[in-house]
């Protein structure tokens, strides 16, 4: 490579990740039908050739013609330019995760992050995933589980989709364990808009200490494949799945079925009958996975089964809110409560619950957030 092109992959390149060698991948994969097709090649040299690890690795991403390294550079600008770092399966800073059963597990070829430094090796984690068109009551369990588990300590990882995947997220931003976002799209692409807009969920992730990790090159659109494959990154960095709502065809049954073929506990959120979004959890439950009625059983399953302050095990006996306003957000729990839907039922102001809810929130008795108030504990 020339000066200028070494100094652009030694900026974006991981603590321990030869440059050269980043180049190289990223041009086997700018170059092989994206991730996809390079994995199906990794997969099959390793069968023929009985190859693996690094000599696999240089295999797969031999070195590049002058013409293909002027084509990926701009790669490495882009990451740069949005402080993007990366490395190739097998690196000190690849996720150990990812590389167990490389190629084999289907894990990616190289991984790209934004956040304070390299995605967490150690700990505990847990995915959330759900439908996006999620239901108050889904989106409550969400958070519900994800508070929990995130104050006793366990990073929460998710798709970033809206629906159950952001209500996850937001749920997590500020306890121990934090979360961190998978996308579906090259770090540079808007998507979902809400979320990468300034001062959106994405930026919250970050600003919180948190991460936004993805295998797909910039200018990278989330088509469904794509967006279909990260699911088994999300699988492959977790402890455990919860799937809390989801249609007969939602893309969490594939993130379910990611995590079994990796011995990877699968948890089901119990759900209405009639509704819609229960056919997913449902039929997970129907084929053996566990049911996951509490954070209790959450925990559990990590190893933590001692209740942890947060984790649904008890309410307190006092609190700062109005007896009405408790009772109000007991009837609809988990299931958020709109600001004038919760002031009618109480029967108070909207001035007064509004202060109320400030003394409350300070005091980490609910959560306010843009569909409305839940109790962070249940009642």
């Amino acid at each position: 490579m020339t000066g200028a092109d070494a100094r652009r992959w030694a900026e974006v390149a991981a603590e321990g990740t030869e440059p050269a060698r980043l180049a190289r991948v990223v041009g086997a994969v700018a170059g092989s039908g994206g991730p996809l097709g390079v994995a199906r090649r990794s997969i099959e040299r390793a069968a023929e050739e009985r190859l693996g690890g690094t000599e696999l690795v240089d295999r797969v991403a031999p070195h590049l013609s002058r013409t293909v390294r002027e084509a990926v550079a701009s790669v490495a600008r882009t990451w740069a330019r949005w402080g993007v770092r990366a490395a190739v399966v097998g690196d000190p800073a690849f996720p150990g995760r990812l590389t167990a059963g490389w190629p084999e597990s289907g894990g990616p070829l190289v991984l790209a992050w934004r956040g304070s430094g390299p995605p967490p090796q150690d700990g505990s984690s847990v995915a959330i995933v759900g439908a996006r068109r999620a239901t108050p009551y889904g989106s409550g369990v969400a958070a519900w589980l994800s508070e929990s588990v995130a104050r006793a300590g366990a990073l929460v990882i998710s798709g970033g989709a809206v629906g159950i995947d952001a209500a996850a997220h937001a749920a997590a931003l500020e306890q121990p364990g934090g979360t961190l976002v998978v996308l579906g799209c090259g770090p540079d692409v808007a998507y979902p808009r809400q979320h990468a807009r300034d001062g959106g969920l994405f930026d919250r992730v970050l600003d919180h200490g948190g991460w936004l990790v993805s295998e797909l090159l910039p200018g990278t659109e989330p088509r469904p494949a794509m967006v279909v494959a990260r699911n088994r990154i999300v699988a492959g960095l977790s402890d455990a799945v919860v799937v809390v709502e989801g249609s007969a065809r939602s893309g969490a049954l594939r993130t379910a079925a990611c995590a079994a073929d990796l011995g990877v506990p699968v948890l089901a959120v119990p759900g209405d009958v009639r509704a819609p979004g229960s056919a997913a959890p449902h039929r997970l439950l129907g084929e053996g996975a566990a049911p996951c009625a509490s954070p209790h059983d959450l925990l559990a399953v990590l190893g933590r089964a001692a209740a942890q302050p947060g984790d649904g095990a008890s309410t307190p006996t006092t609190s700062t809110l109005p007896g009405p306003v408790v009772a109000a957000l007991a009837r609809r729990w988990p299931r958020p409560v709109p600001a004038d839907v919760l002031a009618e039922e109480a029967g108070i102001s909207t001035g007064a619950l509004l202060a109320a809810l400030t003394r409350a929130q300070v005091a980490g008795e609910v959560v306010r957030a843009p569909d409305g108030i839940r109790l962070t504990r249940a009642p």
